[in-house]
């Protein structure tokens, strides 16, 4: 009788010290849970701190090579300040300078009346027709490429006019679509 009555405090103290020891085991899991995501949560943004640690750290030197894009951007392109019609006809009369200079015939020249919009720039197409020889053609597109705000050319199309003949210099026709960028307002 007395072993029945051991086992029966055993059993019960047993009981008492799983009833005690439960709020703190289960106080215990939670906070490891816890613990668990928060550290999955460190470990997902410890890349983009990083990101931006690195950023801020390199402050200086982005405000610099930003100042400096905007400056190449100003160099090649027509402001947004300019209106689309007067980019056009600078753009015209600087392409009329350089195939007039470079002695060929200008047969046309005109800004197409709708520019498309590319990005963040407003293109404006201007199209060309000319006629004269292959050196004064080639002395063109030199001068073309150093133009600022760049003239891009979006295609052109040589033919000879008339017999070829090869004591002579040949007579070319040219047909050049061209354009320019303007910064959208």
């Amino acid at each position: 009788m007395s072993r029945m009555i051991i086992n029966r405090i055993a059993w019960l103290q047993a009981l008492t010290v799983v009833a005690l020891l439960a709020p703190l085991m289960g106080a215990g899991l939670f906070v490891w849970i816890h613990h668990q995501r928060i550290e999955g949560h460190l470990a997902d943004l410890e890349p983009r701190y990083a990101r931006l640690a690195g950023l801020l750290e390199r402050q200086a030197d982005l405000k610099a090579m930003t100042l400096k894009a905007s400056q190449q951007l100003a160099s090649l392109v027509y402001p947004a300040s300019q209106d689309i019609t007067q980019a056009g006809n600078d753009a015209q009369q600087r392409i009329r300078g350089i195939f007039s200079e470079s002695k060929l015939d200008i047969i046309s020249i005109q800004v197409l009346p709708s520019p498309k919009e590319e990005l963040k720039f407003d293109r404006i197409p201007i199209n060309l027709r000319v006629e004269g020889d292959l050196a004064g053609i080639q002395n063109a597109l030199i001068k073309l490429s150093s133009q600022h705000p760049v003239v891009l050319v979006d295609s052109l199309s040589l033919q000879t006019i008339g017999a070829v003949k090869p004591a002579s210099t040949q007579r070319l026709g040219g047909q050049f679509n061209l354009f320019v960028l303007r910064v959208q307002p």
